[in-house]
């Protein structure tokens, strides 16, 4: 075995997670998860059998661990299990592409399965790799194994060309090149393969001398997918340490490498204390060109493996000032470091932006009349500002880096991140105990939406990054389930798994996941809580090919039990149809009993009653579809709606009969005596004038 290489340094801490692992308890099966049968310190894992307690260190790959395993399908061949970090997002669409895909130059992904790790006493993503043939090509703290600098691109060179090209046909990067990711694939060292690259977020496990001056002053988790320009760069890199024999510019502090990078440019960096091959000097100058533009392509780099001259690069050195700007007591001499320098003294810079030195130093300095303009605008946004006096002053402060870092990270207080690193910068950010907080200051103040009106030309990439980020400030401001980070995280990071406490454990990645792993989750949890929470919630928002807004929009408002306990039976239900499984009852029984306030949505109570006698017989069914269509039956809530309004209608009209007669006693004695007294005036008249007319007659007589 040969000497561990624990690319984050921390070698007392692999120390004791290998003691760990190799103490920890064999995982037992459960219901739902990919197969797992313990045998000795051996994990059978489908197609694969896993030994727990045989590391490999040097197939580790950052925080992921390496160790020994078997093709059970394949006689022949070796193969190794990379167990990933829960806690950071893989690459599941590189995943997909790689597995089962023999790509000259890259070892061959052969599946990848979630599993229960007792080491993390959770799930977690297990990649399966084809062990290659020969050991590492570069190992630290030992002798480099020689490689005639004359066979430089047929070892090295073509190989990883191969796979630049084959993941960029994709529209995707590699971004994992670099020289101690380089292994033999033959005995005889004929030809290198590079390692994986599926394990982290793109660029996560890169050293910094590795990355672009653009992204290196990114954060690891927020570096960004990048462009095969960026790959290129780092095989330009790659191919000056293995001629030197060494990473460049290890010896030097990151913050070293980053001024260094920036004030001599990348590739003056790399030879002004290193001695490269003569040979190696011109593919490494062309791919370490700092100017996008400039940078060596395949074209270029074709014409110099085949003897032809390839296309001459350009002095990359940005331009200097005639004078420094000083923050802090240092002096910035280009744009870039200076922008750099404000981010590292965020308080400190506030005033020589505010007072206006720095426009005159752009304006001045650099003959930049048009960052100067830019920064001048800045300035007067900051007068108009309204109580939040403070907020603004950071706005300015942010802005003033992207004016002079166009292309650079967006830099906010302590948070660093290229804008196609957002997603994961958040997502590493909440499963690392700093919350979203960072995140959601940057998008609330639409830092964002400045760096795109900053850049120059067209670009497709450019294009789709802005479209998918259009709706992330809308998602931060509203506060139901369904929206916030939540609803964000899940939307620009597709490999997220759900976070929800309830599953977290699980790593559900996929839809269809989610409702087996709620079913698990159902025999432990209190019955009074909901199976939706926000996470939840956002998780299939995004997942989910059905549109939810109308149930998302019910949940804003929890105290109308009715409506809420619909839209998450709707939710789950919609989930089962499209994915199933078929039988749910654990999760059956729990939303049958959470399901009491929407039965209420009937006013009879005879119906209500059949309803909660047929909820307990649907529930052992385990299908969630029919107890919601039990509630949301339509043809028999028009029925019991037609009804209860003619029931209403009814009740009125008696209402109101007893009513009259209740309140119209004293009204009818009144008009009786009227009637009376009218009538006994009548009979009185007639009595009077039938008496006069006897008389009258009797004296005719």
């Amino acid at each position: 075995m040969q000497k561990q290489d624990v690319s984050d340094g921390a070698d007392e801490q692999a120390a004791a997670a290998e003691q760990q692992d190799s103490r920890a308890p064999e995982p037992a099966v459960r219901d739902g998860e990919p197969s797992a049968r313990a045998g000795g310190r051996s994990v059978e894992v489908g197609n694969f059998r896993v030994f727990s307690d045989l590391r490999l260190p040097e197939y580790d790959m950052g925080s992921c661990k390496a160790y020994a395993a078997d093709n059970l399908r394949r006689e022949e061949g070796g193969a190794f299990a990379l167990v990933t970090d829960p806690t950071v997002p893989t690459r599941h669409d590189l995943m997909r592409f790689l597995t089962g895909v023999h790509i000259g130059g890259q070892i061959d992904l052969l599946d990848y399965e979630i599993v229960h790790w007792p080491l993390y006493e959770r799930n977690t993503m297990v990649l399966f790799y084809e062990k290659p043939a020969g050991g590492r090509v570069l190992v630290p703290g030992e002798k480099q194994r020689k490689i005639d600098e004359h066979d430089f691109a047929k070892v090295v060179i073509e190989p990883l060309m191969n796979v630049l090209q084959a993941v960029a046909d994709k529209g995707m990067t590699h971004r994992n090149i670099r020289a101690d990711n380089l292994f033999f694939g033959d005995p005889m060292s004929e030809k290198v393969v590079v390692g994986d690259c599926c394990s982290a977020p793109a660029g996560f496990n890169q050293p910094l001398v590795y990355e672009t001056i653009s992204r290196m002053t990114a954060d690891p988790a927020g570096r960004g997918l990048g462009s095969v320009l960026d790959d290129l760069y780092a095989l330009g890199m790659t191919i000056a340490a293995l001629g030197i024999g060494h990473t460049p510019l290890e010896k030097l502090r990151e913050q070293d490498i980053i001024d260094v990078k920036l004030s001599k440019g990348s590739f003056q960096a790399v030879v002004m204390n290193e001695k490269l091959p003569l040979v190696l000097i011109e593919p490494v100058r062309g791919l370490l060109c700092d100017d996008p533009q400039e940078r060596w392509g395949f074209a270029e780099l074709h014409a110099w493996i085949d003897g032809r001259r390839a296309k001459p690069v350009q002095s990359n050195t940005e331009r200097r000032a005639a004078r420094s700007q000083n923050i802090s007591g240092k002096d910035y001499y280009t744009a870039r470091s200076l922008a750099q320098g404000i981010s590292k003294n965020w308080v400190n810079s506030l005033a020589p932006l505010r007072d206006g030195t720095v426009e005159i130093w752009l304006r001045r300095g650099l003959a930049d009349n048009d960052r100067a303009k830019h920064m001048a605008e800045a300035i007067r946004q900051l007068q108009w500002a309204g109580a939040d006096k403070r907020a603004a002053e950071d706005i300015l402060i942010a802005k003033s880096i992207i004016i002079l870092d166009p292309s650079g990270a967006i830099r906010f207080k302590g948070f660093s991140a290229m804008v196609d690193g957002l997603g994961s910068m958040l997502s590493y950010d909440v499963q690392h105990g700093r919350g979203p907080q960072r995140f959601s200051d940057v998008v609330v103040r639409d830092i964002p939406s400045f760096w795109f009106g900053r850049q120059v030309g067209y670009s497709p990439e450019i294009q789709k990054l802005q479209q998918a980020y259009k709706n992330l400030r809308y998602y931060i401001q509203q506060q139901s389930a369904g929206y916030g980070y939540e609803r964000c995280l899940y939307a620009i990071v597709r490999n997220q798994h759900c976070l929800s406490p309830m599953i977290e454990k699980d790593y559900v990645v996929d839809i269809s996941q989610l409702l087996p792993a709620l079913e698990k989750a159902a025999a432990d949890l209190p019955e009074d809580s909901w199976p939706v929470d926000r996470h939840i919630a956002a998780f299939i928002a995004t997942r989910l090919e059905d549109d939810v807004e109308a149930q998302l929009l019910a949940l804003q408002n929890p105290s109308d039990e009715v409506e809420y306990s619909r839209a998450i039976i709707s939710m789950l239900a919609l989930v089962q149809w499209r994915h199933g499984p078929d039988n749910l009852q654990n999760l059956s029984h729990w939303v049958a009993r959470l399901m009491e306030p929407a039965v209420k949505v009937f006013h009879s109570k005879a119906r209500r009653e059949r309803v909660e006698h047929e909820i307990p017989k649907l529930a052992k069914r385990g299908n969630l579809v029919e107890l919601y269509n039990l509630i949301n039956d339509e043809q028999e809530r028009r029925k019991d709606q037609t009804e209860f309004i003619t029931a209403v209608e009814e009740y009125s009209e008696a209402e109101s009969e007893v009513f009259d007669l209740e309140s119209s006693g004293p009204a009818r004695l009144e008009l009786a005596e009227k009637v009376g007294q009218q009538a006994a005036a009548f009979a009185s008249t007639m009595i009077a004038l039938l008496t006069v007319s006897a008389l009258f007659l009797i004296h005719m007589w």
